[in-house]
Parts: structure tokens; C-alpha cells; sequence
């Protein structure tokens, strides 16, 4: 569909809010799985004309579903390369973007914690994983926010994998 949508120009047809952003990248990685470059390229055409915060929050609340979903890492994948190359603003405060991904986020999905330093600043980000990492947590959050660290550790943006995911913001 968001095939259709990019190439005969019809995405100004649709609602762009974030409900529809959402079921567009749950349906999109359904069928298509979260790594189709042709997906990737498609979807960025077609939001590149939604409004930047309903962007931001079709693709975050993607990261914030409950871990017993199913097949969510193919959703996260596709929504995080979208907020990483369509970098719109992140209302939140860093801190509690993190805090509200801590049990959802697939640790793998590297994109995330990518968009959120290139967005709020890399020193917003480690003052955010600092304040959280003195808050009692939960296992398994204390583990997500471990890997959130790792991927921002200093040097990042030379990692070749970083490099060629950056990109432009769109």
C-alpha cells in the first residue's frame, strides 16, 4: 500500500496522525518485514508530509507497546530507521523517552537510541542514563538501559554501521 501511496503521489489523501502512522508501520512490517529498503524509501516519501510531532509519536509509540506482542522487532526496526532518518523533534524530555521505552524496547534496534542523540544531544542523553541508572529499576530495565548506553558509548557516529544509517534527515 504505502507503495501505491508513494509512487501515484496519494499520501495527502490520507490522515497523517499518529494512530494511522502506526498501523501503516505495524501493517508495513507484517508484510514486509522492518528491513525492506523499498519500504524504507516509500514510507519516507509518504511522511515526509505528516505533521512532525504526529510523526514522532506514530513512530516512539511504536517502541512503547507491551513486550508480549508479537513480531514487534520488525516493527521497531522499520520505525526506528523512520525516526532516524526523518529525525522529527522529540517533544519529550530525554530522560523520559528513555524511561518510557525501558520495557519495550528491542536492544537491537540501534536507531533508537541513534535519533535520540542526534535529536536532544548526546549530553542530554548521558545525563539521562545517568539519572535513570540511580533510580531503582527493575532487571531487566537496568538491561535495557545498559544497551541504550552502548549504543551512544563515545565514537558512535564513526561505527561504519552508524555511518551509513545516518544518512540526511529527511
Amino acid at each position: 500500500m504505502i507503495r501505491y501511496l508513494a509512487e501515484l503521489g496519494l499520501a495527502s489523501l490520507l490522515k497523517l496522525d499518529r494512530a494511522t502512522i502506526a498501523s501503516l508501520i505495524t501493517s508495513s512490517a507484517e508484510r514486509y518485514g522492518g528491513d525492506s529498503a523499498r519500504e524504507l524509501d516509500d514510507f519516507i516519501k509518504v511522511l515526509g508530509t505528516a505533521d512532525r510531532l504526529e510523526l514522532f509519536w506514530g513512530l516512539y509509540g511504536v517502541f512503547t507497546k507491551p513486550r508480549q506482542e508479537l513480531r514487534r522487532f520488525p516493527h521497531q526496526a522499520l520505525a526506528g530507521s523512520l525516526l532516524l532518518r526523518l529525525r522529527p523533534p522529540c517533544p519529550l524530555p530525554v530522560r523520559e523517552a528513555i524511561r518510557g521505552v525501558l520495557l519495550s524496547w528491542e536492544v537491537s534496534i540501534e536507531e533508537l537510541p541513534w535519533y535520540l542523540a542526534l535529536t536532544c544531544g548526546e549530553d542530554a542523553v548521558w545525563n539521562a542514563i545517568t539519572q535513570l541508572d540511580a533510580e531503582p529499576l527493575s532487571d531487566r530495565e537496568r538491561l535495557v538501559l545498559h544497551a541504550f548506553r552502548y549504543w551512544v558509548l563515545p565514537g558512535w557516529r564513526e561505527n561504519p554501521l552508524a555511518r551509513s544509517r545516518i544518512g540526511d534527515p529527511g
